[in-house]
């Protein structure tokens, strides 16, 4: 369950672009609309762990062989995602954003937007032998339960506080402070990207 936790929380947390429309959103719109856009996020980067850990279970469980290859793949991933962070744009303006549509479209642009994005399966991959959770535990249908509801738990932790601190907070703190932290993220998720390549280069060797 740790790992799935640990994955769920990483991935959102990755998830760059969706963490500064939902500030955006929480600058300018109302608590409905917030909530809808985090909701939005939340499922979607749920919706990919749930498809990746069964996914990779079956392939650990059956290409022990291509085990390396696996490690060096999600390394490569891992790296690529670094790079895109490093090459980020910074932050630099919350309320540009006039008007916001209502809450239903706001959560269906958003869940669309996010399946979208390309990386996100292999990116939830990666980060998951990244956590050695088929090391550490025997690659079979047992363990799959425990996985995805530690990854729910990560997901929520992640899209849940900042669902919070968007709604009640976005509009009270001086937005040049919401920038500073937001243009935080990228090179921490760089870094940590950096570091799971690595991890998961010596697990799979």
């Amino acid at each position: 369950m740790l790992e799935g936790i640990t994955a769920g929380f990483i991935l959102s947390l990755t998830l760059f672009p969706g963490t500064v429309w939902l500030a955006k959103v929480g600058v300018v719109g109302n608590k409905r609309q917030v909530i809808a856009v985090g909701s939005a996020f939340w499922a979607s980067q749920l919706f990919w762990l749930i498809v990746a850990i069964p996914g990779l279970m079956m392939m650990c469980a059956h290409l022990q062989f291509i085990r390396g290859g696996m490690h060096l793949f999600a390394a490569f991933v891992l790296v690529y995602m670094s790079f895109k962070f490093f090459r980020a744009k910074q932050v630099t303006i919350l309320d540009d954003v006039e008007t916001l549509p209502k809450a239903s479209v706001l959560v269906r642009s958003a869940f669309n937007q996010s399946i979208a994005m390309p990386m996100r399966l292999p990116a939830a991959m990666a980060v998951l032998l990244a956590t050695g959770v088929y090391i550490n535990h025997l690659p079979s249908w047992s363990i799959v339960p425990s996985v995805a509801f530690g990854a729910f738990i990560g997901v929520t932790l992640w899209w849940g506080q900042l669902t919070l601190i968007a709604m009640f907070f976005a509009k009270r703190v001086p937005q040049l402070i919401t920038i500073k932290s937001l243009n935080k993220i990228c090179p921490f998720c760089a870094g940590l990207c950096l570091f799971l390549a690595l991890i998961s280069v010596i697990l799979g060797f």
